[in-house]
């Protein structure tokens, strides 16, 4: 990078720091510093989850791992906008209709306060890693591009505007400046995304030229076949319907109807994005082979392809993706702080002013955490595989306990939640680090073990129905604020029309899946096959929000 690169992407922090902190004085209560005083529009709900969900980790881990072994890597996207749009339609309508603010408090209202301090407490860990492997990938970027490689200086430099403007404008601040960031990141991408390609000789060339079985999107064989794709599409669910950084935002829609289009449309319009990664570090396997840290791909590429003044501009949309992700998380993280154990548990009187000085505290820890865990990815295999390991083993037992027996089986009671969750984890861990299995089969240990644990428990338990949990099923289909708004939304359509959208959304999902069977025996259209079913169920959900 030359003076003037450096200069551009100065004044980009600046002019960042400036408009996150600006929104320090619409915060006069804790539901503005965490939920935005719950009045986003579907299309600021759109690009901040779009914004928070594209970042540094793709153009850096994924596009690493699609330079390494190719494009099945891509599922991780598309899986993730698939369950964008499930999440939607079918889950986040009935949390924002209980008008909570975290998941641990759902988990309260339908288990116990001590399923929600506990998850509370191992969700601040693991958001906390989770900024550590996003502020890596934005650190590897940096070194690559700059030539500077002093790791510390990058993650500081990183860190402190990001956790300043989150501490003062908490969600405001994170869903305007994220907007702001996502035109950044779209701009910077579609930049790179051509000059890589012809470098290459566009699609003849790569074809010609990129290690056999590169472009095959589901593989029967590797690290990442047809058994990845349905793991991550599992896992995929699990994060859309559980992750407290997505769904923060989804909380602070203005109504019902308002989450379900927010969710549908970040799903949609994120899915062509994928390509905006994953062929640059395709491209990028043809073009510098051998590279000892395949992360460093597509940093690798914009150093050498871009000329200067674009590579400033680039830079700065890479930044602002990664930006977008640590401040979205950093709220996260103090909301679940305050939300779930300060106030419930160190100090039940505390005022909304004692709220929002502690979340703006807890911003700054939580900022020290990250640091302090970006230090660990290296030795845990890069930013992929690191992130994969985690979500796999904390995640997906949560999903199991929280979604599936909390939303779908009445009887279910704290204990086998407990239980549940625990005997998940410690299944994903045993088949991850005794077994030295991959993430898919840690993945189908960790649910396995979670589903059964409590099924049994529940079972050996006499049942107990609560006002809370008819609460929570009367909020399946409507709440007082649609009843009084008269803008309805229902989960379940009832219209005609509605309803065949519906059907068929799932009928493109069973064609996914078919495409993932016929990826286990090898054939090469799987990937076609299932590429149809997702946009079949991508289009029918779109739809079937117009015929409710």
């Amino acid at each position: 990078m030359a003076v003037v690169d450096y200069f551009i992407v100065a004044v980009f922090l600046l002019f960042l720091f400036y408009a996150g902190s600006v929104f320090f004085r619409w915060v006069g209560s804790p539901d503005d510093f965490f939920v935005a005083g719950r009045e986003l529009t579907p299309f600021i709900l759109a690009a901040t989850i779009t914004a928070t969900n594209v970042n540094l980790y793709s153009f850096v881990g994924q596009a690493g791992v699609a330079y390494k072994h190719g494009i099945s890597i891509i599922w991780q996207t598309w899986t993730g906008n698939m369950a964008l749009v499930f999440s939607g339609l079918f889950v986040i309508p009935i949390l924002r209709r209980l008008q909570v603010r975290t998941i641990p408090e759902f988990l309260e209202m339908r288990f116990s306060p001590l399923v929600r301090y506990l998850v509370s407490f191992l969700w601040i860990f693991r958001l906390s890693f989770w900024l550590g492997v996003v502020l890596y990938t934005a650190v590897v970027a940096a070194q690559t591009l700059t030539g500077f490689n002093n790791f510390t200086s990058w993650v500081l430099i990183f860190s402190v505007i990001t956790i300043i403007y989150t501490m003062l404008g908490g969600m405001w601040s994170v869903a305007l400046t994220d907007t702001l960031q996502f035109v950044f990141m779209l701009a910077g991408a579609l930049i790179v995304l051509p000059l890589a390609m012809a470098a290459v000789g566009w699609m003849p060339g790569l074809m010609q030229k990129i290690a056999e079985g590169h472009l095959q999107l589901i593989t029967q064989s590797g690290p990442y076949n047809w058994k990845f794709v349905l793991a991550i599409w599992i896992l995929g669910i699990e994060w859309a319907c559980v992750d407290q950084g997505l769904l923060q935002r989804a909380f602070g829609a203005s109504t019902t109807k308002t989450v379900a289009k927010g969710l549908v449309l970040a799903g949609i319009v994120t899915t062509p994005f994928a390509l905006l990664w994953n062929f640059p570090g395709l491209a990028a396997s043809v073009l510098f082979p051998g590279l000892e840290n395949p992360d460093a791909a597509v940093p690798m590429v914009m150093a050498k392809l871009l000329p200067h003044v674009v590579l400033g501009f680039v830079f700065c949309g890479l930044l602002a993706a990664q930006m977008s992700t640590i401040s979205a998380n950093l709220n996260s993280v103090a909301t679940l702080f305050t939300n779930d154990l300060y106030s419930r548990l160190l100090r039940k009187k505390a005022t909304p002013e004692d709220v929002l000085r502690v979340a703006r505290r807890m911003t700054i820890v939580t900022g020290l955490f990250m640091i302090g865990f970006s230090y660990l990815i290296p030795k845990l295999g890069g930013a992929v595989e690191a992130y994969l390991t985690v979500i796999a083993i904390m995640d997906m037992p949560l999903f199991v306990v929280a979604i599936l027996f909390g939303l779908l089986w009445k009887r279910t009671r704290w204990q086998g939640a407990v239980f549940g969750y625990f005997c998940g984890a410690l299944a994903g861990i045993f088949a991850r680090f005794v077994l030295h299995s991959d993430v898919n089969t840690a993945t189908f240990f960790s649910a396995g073990a979670s589903i059964l644990a409590c099924f049994v428990v529940t079972l050996l338990l006499k049942p107990k129905l609560t006002a809370d949990i008819e609460t929570i099923w009367k909020a399946k289909k409507t709440s007082d604020e649609e009843t009084v708004s008269g803008s309805h939304y229902h989960i379940i359509p009832v219209s005609r029309w509605g309803r065949f959208f519906l059907w068929l959304l799932f009928a493109g999902l069973a064609i996914f899946l078919i495409g993932i069977v016929f990826g286990s025996q090898g054939h090469q259209l799987a990937g076609w096959i299932s590429c149809i079913g997702m946009l079949i169920y991508f289009a029918a959900g779109l739809i079937r929000l117009n015929f409710d």
